[in-house]
């Protein structure tokens, strides 16, 4: 049992890291035009490698985790605003909230002057969530109350905590190996009628079998807010029995291309693990000063945390 766990930490860390690289030269793109690149052909080649504020922001979430054996909010703040890189495309809601924090805003409090004092509902909690998800996979509440929390420092508005808090639960159950009974236990764990509406429809697109991606997209939502990309994900996962397929179809979807392809790439490596993902993939990934070597460390150091 200890070899798998480590293998599913290095797995939704790497995975994380693959998914973000796949979608990070199509984001934004039509289905028909990520088609024109990647074509229909089954295995995909990264033809970049470079991963983007997604990956980066998730390393910091880890290191922080790392350092405090558990959450500190001062702590994660600080680091993402270390580690903050603009080249790696960061969104307009995490890029406003570590600027108010380096500015010297108080890291729970920044993120609620944005967008009208409404706080953002986008997925940069969601994207970077999944270290939470196994550092806390044994402990549902725990998870939650600590995916908020966490989400707090950039995305202050429910939708985004709450869609962050399902992706790490989502995290959690593949940890748990329970694919079969995700969808339930999904079901039950949100508080918010916005995604039990979206999870009902992932329910009835997965019984309904192979469907056209128009409606998967026109049902789930390809988008940046949370509830158009964390159902989206967990939709990927579940429909498919591989780490690739799934990270392949969140990818050829269109739309916010890294960051769906992030969220499904750490569910499924969650799941399947670090042998589940294509080497040539995990290869083909940067590795530099936090490249493909460092987030595999990352993931054996946060394993060990948790087993202290």
């Amino acid at each position: 049992m200890k070899i798998d766990l480590k293998s599913k930490f290095t797995g939704a860390l790497i995975g994380t890291a693959v998914g973000d690289a796949l979608g990070a030269p199509v984001e934004g793109w039509s289905m028909e035009q990520v088609r024109s690149v990647y074509g229909e052909r089954k295995r995909w080649k990264m033809s970049y490698g470079r991963y983007t504020d997604d990956t980066e922001l998730m390393i910091g979430v880890a290191e922080s985790l790392i350092r405090n054996k558990g959450f500190n909010g001062a702590d994660m703040a600080r680091t993402f605003v270390r580690n903050y890189d603009a080249k790696r495309g960061y969104g307009p809601g995490s890029a406003g909230a570590l600027k108010r924090i380096k500015e010297g805003e108080s890291w729970d409090e920044a993120s609620k002057k944005l967008f009208g004092g409404e706080g953002s509902y986008g997925n940069g909690a969601a994207m970077r969530i999944a270290p939470i998800g196994l550092f806390y996979y044994d402990n549902a509440d725990a998870l939650r109350e600590i995916a908020y929390k966490s989400s707090q420092i950039t995305h202050s508005h429910d939708l985004g905590k709450e869609g962050a808090a399902l992706q790490a639960f989502a995290v959690a159950l593949a940890v748990r190996g329970q694919k079969e009974s995700m969808l339930s236990e999904l079901k039950e764990f949100t508080q918010n009628d916005v995604y039990k509406e979206k999870l009902r429809r992932v329910e009835a697109l997965l019984d309904k079998g192979a469907t056209p991606k128009k409606e998967i997209i026109a049902k789930l939502g390809n988008g940046m807010a949370a509830f158009d990309s964390v159902p989206t994900a967990i939709y990927s996962f579940l429909r498919f029995d591989s780490f690739e397929d799934s990270v392949i179809y969140a990818v050829s979807l269109g739309g916010d291309t890294d960051t769906i392809g992030a969220m499904t790439g750490a569910i499924s490596g969650a799941y399947y693990g670090k042998g589940g993902i294509p080497n040539e993939w995990i290869e083909q990934l940067e590795d530099g000063e936090k490249g493909r070597s460092y987030i595999k460390r990352l993931a054996e150091e946060l394993y060990r945390s948790k087993e202290l």
